[in-house]
């Protein structure tokens, strides 16, 4: 991320009162071929599921997968990122604003307390697989196999709390010496991004959360039979189950997969170098994330695709509140 952007470049964004000049804002042409392509793709693939789940589950479903590992292991975490970088920029944007040194300590400190939070989630899942997986290795059963909780507590939690510890202090310098140098009005653009990404994650999750528990579908690894066919409770993405215990659809992890995409938002606007990597980037996390979970067993092509669309289209939303584009225009 940049440290520090050129200020002589006024994006369309800014304008000389608050900051945002929504009047201005449009959908660009390419922004909507973009989003109607993805969206095509979207219903292609959720057509493709209606009628051949199984078949593309039995045809990829590998368990010992390093591509479906690294991502279970390491993807899950975009709500609990987005969320770190939104507590960071408004706790500088406290200690910025308030004059009062008692408050401004206090609210800020409250703000890095959450940030230290989420890095204390994020660390719970990553290390929780990677043991798992370790763990999975030494027995020599497939290194894949999950469970509907994932956050087991079978890692050091002294390793959870020292990591997250020194992920915050250095994060938190790092992130103070950036919005230092930034103008006001680069600020008043940052603390609108930070607030709607709060409120985009906790959508998503409970958007997607509360499906998962309506849907009740089980998982593919959690079926009776998978290569031998069988799949005995194999029920369609569309039919919902009720309350069961099992959360295969949506996906959890593409949903945070997707997630990632928002923090192109972060980018400095006169940086559209850097935003056009971290957009592409972001497509890259939702799209590699979904593929991975099908190939690891852990969901079926219906489950991923519609968490892609539903949280995409969310992300997407979220820049059209901001008023910012992924890409800037550079006219």
């Amino acid at each position: 991320m940049q440290l520090a952007g050129d200020n002589s470049v006024r994006p369309s964004y800014l304008s000389s009162g608050n900051g945002l000049n929504h009047s201005s804002f449009r959908t660009t042409s390419g922004e909507k071929k973009v989003v109607l392509t993805l969206l095509g793709l979207g219903i292609l693939s959720l057509l493709i599921a209606t009628f051949f789940d199984k078949n593309v589950t039995q045809a990829v479903m590998n368990q010992n997968s390093i591509f479906g590992n690294i991502f279970q292991n390491y993807a899950d975490q975009g709500a609990q990122v987005v969320t770190f970088v939104c507590t960071e920029v408004i706790a500088w944007y406290i200690w910025r604003r308030v004059t009062d040194d008692v408050i401004r300590f206090i609210m800020t400190g409250g703000m890095l307390i959450f940030a230290f939070n989420q890095a204390l989630s994020l660390l719970q899942d990553a290390l929780s697989y990677t043991f798992s997986m370790l763990n999975n290795i030494a027995k020599g059963v497939p290194m894949g196999i999950a469970n509907n909780t994932a956050a087991v507590k079978n890692y050091p939690e002294a390793l959870r709390w020292s990591l997250a510890l020194v992920i915050t202090i250095l994060l938190s310098a790092l992130f103070a010496r950036w919005l230092s140098q930034k103008t006001d009005e680069d600020m008043a653009y940052l603390i609108v991004v930070a607030i709607v990404g709060i409120a985009t994650v906790f959508i998503a999750q409970t958007m997607i959360g509360e499906m998962k528990t309506i849907w009740g579908r089980f998982r593919p690894y959690e079926m009776t039979i998978v290569s031998g066919q069988a799949f005995s409770e194999f029920t369609p993405w569309y039919h919902i189950n009720g309350i069961n215990g099992h959360n295969s659809f949506p996906s959890g992890h593409t949903m945070s997969g997707w997630l990632f995409l928002y923090l192109a938002l972060f980018v400095p606007r006169q940086n559209v170098s850097l935003q056009k990597k971290m957009t592409i980037f972001g497509l890259a996390m939702g799209i590699l994330t979904a593929m991975s979970r099908v190939r690891i067993g852990a969901h079926w092509l219906g489950d991923v695709t519609v968490s892609a669309i539903l949280v995409g289209l969310l992300v997407f939303a979220a820049s059209r509140l901001i008023g910012a584009h992924f890409v800037e225009s550079q006219s």
